[in-house]
């Protein structure tokens, strides 16, 4: 019940990421959850966030690869790793920034997604009783 619950937020969360990114393409901002502005109106603390989580993405896979530990990684391994790395960056910048209480509410909606992708990506118990 709980994968059906996560793999739902995460259609939902796909379909709002595909909806942004079309409406950039058309010239309409909007950043999260429906906020409609222009390009330069994005709070900086958002912009810095999602950039430092890139950076922390791309490091993480890159010392992967440094050490050897190459290997088919999933999707949602991917997704996994980028919002825990969000999350902390977003964590971090809000506290540095001293923002709104109301922008911690959504770093608790993105530690839930996050959460939810880690549920999404465990491997089913019948897995685990698989001949080998």
């Amino acid at each position: 019940m709980l994968r059906l619950l996560a793999n739902g937020v995460i259609a939902f969360f796909v379909l709002w990421t595909l909806a942004v990114s079309i409406a950039e393409f058309i010239g309409i901002t909007v950043h999260f959850p429906w906020i409609i502005s222009g390009a330069d109106e994005i709070p900086v603390h958002r912009l810095q966030s999602i950039r430092i989580a890139i950076l922390l993405t791309f490091a993480h896979y890159g010392v992967l690869h440094l050490f050897g530990k190459n290997k088919e990684y999933l999707p949602i391994h991917f997704l996994t790793q980028f919002l825990f790395y969000l999350v902390i960056s977003g964590g971090i910048i809000l506290y540095q920034s001293g923002v709104a209480a109301s922008e911690y509410g959504i770093l608790v909606i993105m530690i839930i997604i996050w959460l939810l992708t880690v549920v999404a990506g465990q491997p089913l118990n019948r897995d685990y009783f698989k001949n080998k």
